[in-house]
């Protein structure tokens, strides 16, 4: 074996070490980067799915959240609290009676009367499900969120390919904590179904 042939070889060798090292080290930042509030998850499980539509690649992920099933009146205050907090302009804003129904656009009508979602007229009616669609000022892209009455689930579309990102989104939204400090952490501590089950 030629010097020159094992002195490349040392060389290959600390240069693919050094990259490792690099790699780590950057792991390592991104992790004591992150920073956690000290409670407990609104979050029990997320499902990520991802499909085209047109020539977009759209991500879907299914959240089950570690509360009580929640009702309308909550669905229409999250996304009030969307309107004026994160979603600018909203796009869409759709009702139904079972999440299999055609949806009722009613952004048109909610943009001609001038009011905020909490008097929005054609929320006070009860609903099955309920969705916001629009630019998200947080997220920077567009994205769209769906609820179901009497359930702990939501759906939320969006084009990131992130499910850390959804998570602090969800946790913020359902803090509702845009704008403060706290926007955009994660909890500290996971809640499991275990966990959930034995509250009830």
């Amino acid at each position: 074996m030629s010097p020159i042939f094992s002195i490349g070889t040392l060389v290959i060798a600390f240069l693919l070490f050094y990259i490792c090292y690099l790699i780590h080290c950057r792991q390592k930042k991104r992790m004591v980067a992150e920073s956690f509030i000290d409670d407990d998850s609104y979050i029990e499980s997320i499902e990520h799915l991802s499909g085209k539509v047109g020539v977009f690649i759209w991500q879907q992920y299914d959240i089950l959240l570690a509360t009580q099933k929640y009702g309308w009146d909550t669905m229409v205050d999250l996304v009030a609290y969307l309107e004026t907090a994160d979603i600018n302009p909203i796009n869409s804003l759709t009702v139904s009676d079972m999440p299999s129904d055609e949806a009722v656009e009613l952004s048109h009508v909610y943009k001609l009367s001038k009011v905020g979602l909490k008097n929005f007229d054609k929320l006070k009616e009860e609903r099955g499900v309920l969705s916001i669609a629009g630019h998200s000022r947080t997220l920077n892209e567009d994205i769209k969120i769906v609820w179901f009455n009497q359930s702990r689930g939501l759906r939320l579309f969006t084009r990131s390919n992130d499910e850390t990102l959804v998570r602090k989104y969800v946790e913020t939204l359902i803090r509702r904590t845009f704008g403060t400090p706290d926007a955009m952490k994660l909890a500290q501590r996971q809640k499991t179904e275990n966990d959930h089950h034995s509250e009830e």
